[in-house]
């Protein structure tokens, strides 16, 4: 592997990697505002399409949807992968950001449960799946585009950008509806107010795709173009040589986004059931954990870049079985403070995880089927791992009776994880080009056989 330090970036490596991360990452800003938006909106969104005289049906129902547009995100990422490799990153890209912002749109004209009946959960159902796919192909692109776009000496930086365009996706999410609740009455949150959220989601999207038609095609794909070696059938490829990192791919991507979607996700409805802190400062105490993941974790990927990927990751595992019980309890606590101090713990651990992770699942494939291998295994832990961890918490709570029960779900899934983690080869520093040296032939699956 070649020594990292000694590695010289040329400006066009520059250049690229900042045309990557403003024009490649503008699509996952949209990709989570819509997921924040949906979170954020539970509470309104539910009785108005899954009504019930039970509010806690109304809620899994909703949460129910989410996790079947997660699942959906594994279609997704196969299908945008596919393309990607084929055809190019930027292709896929442009297409996933169109078909993210239709359904965007279309959610804010949906006729309520009140209006047309059992249709409206079915329609509602249909734009979460048509987001969910795909979104399968825009997270896991973008990281495809960072990773090969990235000087080796900084990847595990610049490649957790894209935790950074994601965060602020989730921010605009969190002060869209934090306006929205200051200006509006509840009654006009649940009859229109709601709406023009979506719509704005709509404008950013729009915004997002004339960004992404500027995005520069990856170096590695072009070279692979200009070699004749671009896949035709990149998903068998992927499969047939690529198994075992698909299936480490999906347990660490799965338990990235579990920590995830527990903490930052589910947590809010924890403080807001079990804590004596009112609804504004849990949503404050959620924005802050949301901006500093945002913010801090690009760092904990430079801090990779110096230390190595394994270090880290297995430092923020162990952190969670040891304080996955402690954490969830002082959640619970008044006043303010001690959930402030719980919060920024969890992130702690969180980012020593997340932070190398999206240059880790980048660096285990090689450019020939690297968006569908990485999409293929990303989505697949991060759709059907993280996206029903929320589900799954909740439904510990009711087993168990207690605000602490998820963390008994956190500790299971960092004792599994963790053999994974202390089992991966170190890539740090490693170049793509000696990622491609190692990549199995396949004389069936060369664009330039005849």
């Amino acid at each position: 592997m070649a020594d990292a330090s000694q590695q010289v970036e040329t400006p066009e490596q520059k250049k690229r990697a900042l045309n990557s991360v403003i024009y490649g990452s503008s699509g996952t800003v949209i990709e989570w505002f819509d997921y924040g938006l949906y979170l954020y909106l539970v509470p309104v969104v539910s009785p108005l399409f899954f009504p019930s005289s039970d509010p806690i049906f109304s809620v899994l129902a909703t949460l129910g949807v989410f996790a079947a547009g997660s699942i959906l995100r594994v279609a997704g990422g196969a299908f945008y992968g596919s393309i990607g490799d084929r055809l190019g990153r930027k292709r896929a890209l442009v297409l996933s950001i169109i078909l993210m912002t239709v359904p965007m749109v279309l959610m804010a004209v949906l006729p309520t449960y009140a209006a047309i009946g059992i249709l409206a959960p079915i329609l509602f159902t249909v734009m979460r799946m048509i987001q969910g796919f795909s979104a399968g192909g825009e997270y896991s692109g973008a990281m495809v585009q960072l990773v090969e776009q990235a000087p080796p000496r900084r990847r595990g930086f610049i490649t957790s950008s894209v935790v950074l365009t994601s965060g602020i996706g989730i921010l605009l999410a969190s002060v869209s509806v934090l306006i929205m609740r200051n200006v509006l009455d509840p009654a006009q949150i649940s009859d229109w107010g709601w709406r023009v959220l979506y719509l704005f989601g709509g404008v950013l999207g729009l915004f997002a795709l004339l960004m992404r038609r500027r995005m520069m095609e990856s170096e590695a794909f072009e070279k692979e173009e200009e070699e004749g070696n671009t896949p035709k059938q990149p998903l068998r490829y992927a499969f047939r040589y690529l198994a075992k990192p698909i299936f480490i791919t999906a347990i660490i991507a799965g338990y990235g986004n579990l920590l995830y979607f527990v903490i930052i996700g589910f947590v809010p409805d924890i403080l807001e059931e079990y804590s004596p802190i009112d609804d504004r400062e849990t949503f404050l105490v959620v924005t802050l954990m949301t901006a500093l993941f945002a913010f801090a974790t690009p760092f904990f990927g430079l801090w990779s870049d110096k230390v190595g990927r394994k270090p880290l990751m297995i430092a923020g595992t162990i952190g969670y079985i040891i304080l996955a019980i402690p954490l969830m309890w002082v959640f619970s606590f008044d006043p303010l403070i001690w959930a402030v101090f719980a919060g920024i713990v969890a992130l702690f651990f969180l980012m020593l995880f997340y932070g190398p992770l999206m240059a880790v699942v980048g660096e285990q494939f090689p450019s020939r089927a690297r968006y569908s291998a990485l999409a293929t295994g990303y989505n697949i832990g991060s759709g059907i791992i993280g996206g029903t961890a929320p589900l799954v918490a909740a439904w510990t709570i009711t087993q168990f009776g207690t605000p602490v029960a998820p963390a008994y779900f956190l500790i299971l899934a960092s004792i599994v994880t963790l053999p994974f983690v202390i089992r991966l080869k170190e890539t740090r520093g490693i170049t793509l080009e000696e990622l491609d040296a190692d990549a199995p032939e396949a004389e069936w699956d060369s664009q330039s056989t005849t």
